[in-house]
């Protein structure tokens, strides 16, 4: 019998959760199942493998991610967008390390339309940070992947612990921002 409110949601809901607390390289079907108090053969009634509940974690943390840079962004432009959405994706994988980990550790999969609904809802937020600094076409496109390979490095390192030197974190994220900003200003300088 199906323990009472137990469906899909909850079990992703509690695995992004695990995967916070003990990485999501360490999540298991076995853990996850004693976690929700039931037998492990009830785990498949919802999820249908390891691979698909790492998935389910994926596709939940980008359209999280989605909506709070969305939301970071609104009524700003530019340097004020980018900064904005720049702190709001940091403070998300500081704040859910398993989850981020399985947001870009985790290749989206693209025969899901729920992916490819998300990844879409995901670039638009970034490009639409971008517009202002007057970026179209494939300019707006190798912006994105510039920013986004970035922003992605500083964070994957610092929640690994990567910047062990004795000197501010946020002071380097604040110059990896300027930086940015500079660029993304004189991008047409920046083609080969």
């Amino acid at each position: 019998m199906a323990k009472k409110g137990l469906n899909k949601a909850v079990v992703v809901d509690c695995a992004a959760r695990l995967a916070d607390a003990e990485g999501i390289v360490g999540l298991s079907m076995a853990r996850l199942a004693k976690t929700l108090g039931i037998a492990l053969p009830s785990l498949y009634a919802h999820v249908r493998s390891l691979e698909n509940l790492r998935q389910e974690i994926s596709l939940a943390v980008n359209a999280e991610l989605s909506r709070l840079m969305g939301e970071a962004i609104q009524g700003r432009s530019g340097r004020n967008a980018i900064f904005a959405l720049a702190r709001a994706y940091r403070a998300y994988a500081v704040t859910h390390p398993g989850r981020y980990a399985a947001a870009t550790l985790i290749a989206p999969d693209f025969s899901d339309p729920r992916a490819v609904e998300v990844a879409k809802a995901c670039a638009n937020v970034v490009y639409d940070a971008l517009r202002g600094y007057g970026l179209e076409g494939d300019d707006l496109t190798h912006a994105a992947r510039f920013f986004r390979a970035g922003l992605h490095g500083f964070v994957s390192i610092e929640g690994q612990g990567g910047f062990g030197l004795d000197l501010g974190v946020d002071a380097s994220f604040g110059s990896f921002l300027a930086a940015a900003d500079r660029a993304l200003n004189s991008w047409e300088l920046a083609r080969p």
